[in-house]
Parts: C-alpha cells; structure tokens; sequence
C-alpha cells in the first residue's frame, strides 16, 4: 500500500479516537481515565494491525517479482527467467541454454519446451536475449544444414521402395540418370521420377502427376518412339495402322492425326510432318 494512503489513514484514524481530546466544541466532554486507557489500547491495536497488513503487502509484492524454474525447481529473479509464449511455462536462463545446447548437441534443429508433455516450439528470435552468443549461433547453423537438406531430400519414385535419398552432388554438376542405393533401379534425379529413357525432361515434366509412373513413362516413351498421337479431347493414344489422317477416337471426337487439332473439312491439307 502507498506510504501517502497509510498516512492519511492513520490520520483518520487519530481524528476519531481524538476528537474527544481536542475539539474545543466539546471541551465540556468528560471521559474516565479506565476509558481513556480503553481507547488508547484500541488504537495502538488498530495501528500495529495496518503495519502487519503494510508489511504482508510489500512482502508479497516482492515475492510476485521471483519465480519458479520447472527444471532446477529454483526460485528465480523475474530478470532470470524465460517465459514460454505459446505454452507459459516458465524456465531460468541457465537451464534453457542447457536445454537448447543439449538438444543441438542431439542434431534438432526444431527445439520444444522442456516442459513435461509440452510439444510448444521455442522461438529462436525469442531465445537470443536469454541465451549465450556461441549456442545463438549453432542453433542458426543447425536451422541453416536442416534447410538446405530438406530442399535436397526426396524419395525413392518406386512405391515399393520409397528410401529417402539425398542430392548431395555438386550444385553445378548436372545429374539426371541415378541409382537407387536401395532397390538398385533407375530413377532421374531431375524429374524425381523412374528413368525415363527415350524421353526428355521437359517432356516428363508436361505429364500430369498421375502419368508419371514406371509404366506411364514406358507407355510414353514407346508412343513417342512409335509417333502416335494422343487425342486432344480425352488424351487417349492412337496408333494410326493405315488409312488417312482424319481420325475419329472411341470418344467420339474426330481430329488430325498429324497435328492433332480438331477435324475440318479444309484440314486435307496439313502440312506436319
């Protein structure tokens, strides 16, 4: 409580229990000396119970300003301690930076709170004020290796192997035709697909996501070796045998077998070869 309002209400206070003394309006007001001995007990009782009270109020403000770490299960200094936003658990800086060191010392670079069936995320920008200079900076190199391996990680493209593989060859050596360690097949590592010999990856990368397994691909290159044409409207492969070149698919849809566009009376003419 404020030192002006304690003042004030001691104040108060002294006004009730001493107006019979000093008021001269009521001069004329006799009291005993065993009642006046009363009233004076009254008051000392009265301000010995609001000093308690002051004193229990500045103890509990300073012990409002400490807190308690959930690792050493310390009482901390506020200044000492990191506050968790997403989660609010609360933990000393010293027990933090061994945690943060501890888990980069493990090769995570993703970090949860240390707390008990916490799954949160530490905020790295957050943590910096809190933790030394020299694990800062591993925990930025560990984010940095994490980034650049998950943009060179993928998967094996054979379903029924799916090994996860990593490109780590030279970024300005350019490999399409690889193994897989694995399964021991082919796949290019450009495409991410199973080799596609006879195609080129502009090529593959036209086909849609569905249209880019082993077998697709093999259909694909085979057409292409063949020169079948695909019909525009439901993308079914035609082989033309003989005939001319106005063709008419199952679906109904008549179209040039050269070029591919739709069927016109004046298409005779087609000069693709």
């Amino acid at each position: 409580m404020p030192e002006e309002i304690m003042d004030r209400l001691f104040e108060f206070l002294e006004s009730i229990f001493s107006w019979k003394r000093d008021d001269e309006s009521v001069h004329n007001c006799i009291i005993s000396d065993s009642e006046y001995a009363e009233e004076l007990q009254i008051q000392e009782a009265l301000q010995a119970s609001m000093a308690d009270f002051e004193e229990s109020l500045q103890r509990e403000a300073g012990e409002s300003s400490r807190n308690y770490c959930e690792i050493c299960m310390e009482v901390k200094e506020r200044n000492e301690m990191f506050k968790m936003e997403s989660c609010s658990h609360s933990f000393c800086s010293d027990c933090l930076a061994k945690h943060v060191q501890a888990k980069i010392g493990d090769r995570f670079h993703i970090i949860t709170c240390p707390a008990l069936y916490c799954d949160s995320i530490l905020d790295h920008s957050a943590c910096r004020s809190v933790i030394p200079g020299n694990v800062s900076a591993r925990w930025d190199e560990a984010i940095s290796v994490a980034t650049i391996l998950e943009n060179q990680r993928f998967y094996c493209p054979f379903k029924d192997c799916s090994a996860m593989l990593v490109n780590d060859g030279d970024e300005d050596e350019v490999i399409l035709e690889s193994e897989c360690p694995v399964c021991r097949r082919l796949f290019c590592v450009n495409c991410r697909v199973p080799w596609h010999r006879g195609m080129e990856c502009r090529e593959v990368q036209k086909l849609k996501m569905e249209e880019r397994g082993n077998d697709d691909l093999m259909l694909h290159a085979l057409a292409k070796k063949e020169k079948w044409t695909k019909c525009p409207n439901c993308k079914f492969l035609v082989d033309k045998i003989e005939g001319c070149i106005h063709m008419t698919c199952r679906c109904g849809f008549e179209f040039c077998y050269k070029c591919g566009r739709k069927w016109t009376e004046d298409h005779w003419s087609c000069q693709k070869t």
